[in-house]
């Protein structure tokens, strides 16, 4: 599996083709695309320390709900006004962590890891069904998760042949430019 530091320029190399291939990925059979990603990422996540990455804690801004933001303040005997005035931003409508690198990220881990909010505990969802719905997510993920990283890469590897015709059709059709992978 690519090391973490390494990520984002390897991602930069496949971006334009992770890009098509999630379009590949649309046109699927959404049951078997859920089994394969979610076979991936029990196997993957079984060897990998998430804690000593921590890639989406220094660049994902997860959102938070109202347990979250409750459980959290609780946990750091704040109130919840004092826990949102100190440590979020509302964006959209929505509780955010306010800074990135995430300020519970200290070098032992995760400071609030047993409150963590449901978005980090649930990150990159590659557990869950529906993937064909998350596609987007995923790919921008690719750059941040090593494991989804890892995953593309092996999708790309099961549907080779059917990818390697579908760029044929969409270069024969003008709808991509041929470029080298």
């Amino acid at each position: 599996m690519l090391a973490p530091d390494k990520l984002k320029e390897k991602f930069k190399k496949v971006s334009k083709e992770n890009w098509l291939f999630r379009t590949f990925l649309k046109g699927q059979e959404p049951d078997e695309l859920d089994r394969l990603v979610n076979e991936m990422h029990k196997e993957l996540f079984s060897k990998m320390d998430c804690v000593a990455c921590s890639n989406c804690c220094k660049t994902i801004v997860p959102v938070l709900k109202n347990d979250d933001i409750l459980r959290i303040a609780n946990h750091l005997e704040l109130s919840a006004d004092e826990f949102k005035k100190n440590y979020l931003k509302e964006m959209d409508g929505k509780w955010v962590i306010g800074a990135r690198p995430c300020p519970f990220l200290k070098k032992q881990g995760c400071e609030i890891y047993d409150y963590r909010p449901e978005n980090c505990k649930e990150y990159p969802y590659t557990h869950k069904n529906e993937i064909v719905f998350r596609l987007i997510n995923l790919v921008e993920n690719c750059e941040v998760c090593p494991i989804v990283f890892e995953i593309f890469e092996r999708l790309k590897k099961i549907y080779k042949d059917e990818f390697k015709e579908y760029k044929r059709q969409m270069v024969a059709c003008n709808i991509i430019r041929p470029w080298k992978s």
